[in-house]
């Protein structure tokens, strides 16, 4: 590959020393080549940007600072002497923290614990769990956060266990911290709170490698911005000297504006859902009406109810009060099987818990509906009868996989989110509900997905998208609900400021005219 790599390092960080330096670092699996002689630099008190489409290289990067891959040639030097490190364990030694996208969270220890694990402060040979709940709460409330060190992780929502994710890295004291991804299942005022964090630990001269395919966030938090494209690297220069249209026109060749396809210029069709005084333990008194060839954006602080909208829509947290009517004169569904059987689709925010059986095969996993579907109409198995189709829904949502019967945990987070997409896509549902459609995937899947919701709406379908992601809520949708404290608050029209969803989100109706003023 020839090498496209910008290395000079411009700009002024608040210290200005430099903590790493990764000299033309170049990474090869055989005879493929993955990293081309990369350079890249974090200096103290400086939040570094690292851009680029799944594959691009970063995570491969990351992983070679941080000791789970070694180097096949180049040099990487940390306060100005060369490491080459040989496991995670060593790296962590040297003052180098991760936080990383996927949750790597033991499901049945506290909190504390998981803050802490492996450096468990101990007292008489035992192990003094006082001063862990003590740290633990020490480095949840440097995030702002009241989650109690006590609690299993099992019990907090995805949200939350970002949270205690990146606590775990703080509290290691680490002068340089990887971020990967940290606000994909945060919300606009929960990021808020760790970019206060990023802030303070800029100011006490940590430095800190920043990864994201939030542009909005890229430009709020980042001095520099680096860019890498198949394995190389495409320039490094001052957010200050930047726009979001130029970071991304290196990424994937094409502007931001192309993310989204235009809206539908023709009205809505039939209405496909009812609601009236709709209520749960978690809900109340929600009134809505789904058309066929609309999205319907669902925004909503963390907590708001949007999540448990999407839920009880697919019979999963049930509806317990309220006149609920679908488009074939049945009330709400029972259960998520009644819904697939019942042209409803669900598209979880957890594609890895919720979603995908991550040692099966793509094929296996698209087929999952298909198979539900038969087996409650009592018909042979759809997907059997035609494994042709389920390929060429792969092709139909861009999959980028060279063997469709590969394990599914082996892709990428954008094309693992298209093997569901293609799930779903199989059954040709009448509704879709989708929670967090886009979290944690890159810009040129996100494009595709949007491409997808849109076309799948065009047709006749009707779409409910749960996000925390307000660019995508305004860029997508055709109609706008803001939610909080399990209510729907108001509906806002397609193109809707960001800053008068947020006044709604947050202090709700009465106070947006003077905040959005």
């Amino acid at each position: 590959m020839p090498n496209r790599n910008g290395t000079a390092a411009i700009g002024k960080a608040v210290d200005g020393t430099v903590l790493l330096s990764m000299q033309d670092v170049s990474k090869f699996f055989g005879s493929i080549q993955v990293l081309d002689t990369i350079s890249f630099d974090v200096r103290a008190g400086e939040v570094h940007a690292l851009c680029g489409e799944n594959g691009a290289g970063k995570s491969t990067l990351m992983k070679i600072l941080t000791g789970a891959f070694p180097v096949s040639s180049g040099r990487i030097l940390l306060n100005g002497q060369e490491m080459r490190f040989v496991h995670p364990v060593e790296a962590r030694a040297a003052g180098i923290g991760i936080i990383h996208q996927e949750l790597s969270l033991l499901p049945h220890r506290t909190v504390a614990e998981n803050i802490l694990l492996g450096r468990e402060p101990s007292r008489g040979g035992l192990v003094d769990r006082r001063r862990m709940v003590t740290e633990a709460r020490d480095a949840l409330a440097r995030l702002g956060s009241a989650i109690p060190p006590e609690a299993p992780v099992a019990s907090l929502s995805i949200a939350e266990q970002q949270v205690v994710e990146i606590a775990k890295a703080i509290a290691t004291h680490a002068r340089l911290l990887v971020f990967d991804e940290p606000t994909a299942p945060l919300d606009t005022v929960e990021s808020a709170k760790l970019f206060r964090v990023i802030a303070e630990l800029r100011s006490s001269g940590v430095g800190i490698v920043y990864i994201s395919h939030r542009m909005r966030e890229v430009f709020e938090i980042a001095d520099r911005i680096t860019v890498l494209k198949d394995g190389c690297g495409m320039g490094t220069f001052d957010a200050a000297d930047a726009t979001p249209d130029k970071v991304i026109r290196l990424m994937v060749g094409r502007p931001v504006s192309a993310l989204f396809p235009p809206r539908s210029a023709t009205t809505p069709g039939e209405a496909l859902l009812t609601i009236l005084g709709g209520g749960n333990a978690a809900l109340h008194d929600i009134d809505l009406t789904l058309y066929a060839g609309q999205i319907l954006g669902v925004a909503g602080l963390e907590g708001s109810g949007k999540t448990a909208l999407a839920r009880a829509l697919v019979g999963d947290q049930r509806f317990t009060t309220g006149q609920i009517t679908f488009r074939d004169g049945r009330p709400a569904p029972r259960s998520p099987r009644e819904a697939v059987q019942r042209g409803i689709a669900y598209l979880s925010d957890d594609r890895k818990a919720e979603g995908l059986g991550l040692r099966q095969s793509l094929r296996d996993n698209a087929s999952l509906a298909l198979r539900a579907l038969a087996a409650g109409l009592a018909l042979p198995s759809i997907a059997n009868r035609n494994p042709g189709r389920i390929d060429a829904l792969f092709r139909d949502v861009e999959m980028r996989a060279a063997d469709f019967g590969v394990a599914v945990g082996r892709l990428s987070g954008g094309n693992q989110q298209k093997v569901v997409f293609a799930r779903w896509l199989a059954t040709a549902p009448h509704l879709w509900v989708v929670a967090e459609p886009t979290r944690g995937i890159d810009v040129g899947a996100k494009a595709t997905i949007y491409a997808l919701l849109r076309r799948y709406a065009d047709a006749g379908g009707a779409v409910v998208m749960v996000s925390s992601d307000l660019t995508e809520i305004i860029g997508a949708s055709d109609r706008i609900l803001v939610m909080s404290g399990g209510r729907i608050l108001v509906e806002l029209p397609a193109g809707s400021a960001e800053s008068e969803i947020m006044a709604h989100a947050v202090h709700g109706p009465g106070q947006v005219a003077e905040l959005v003023a």
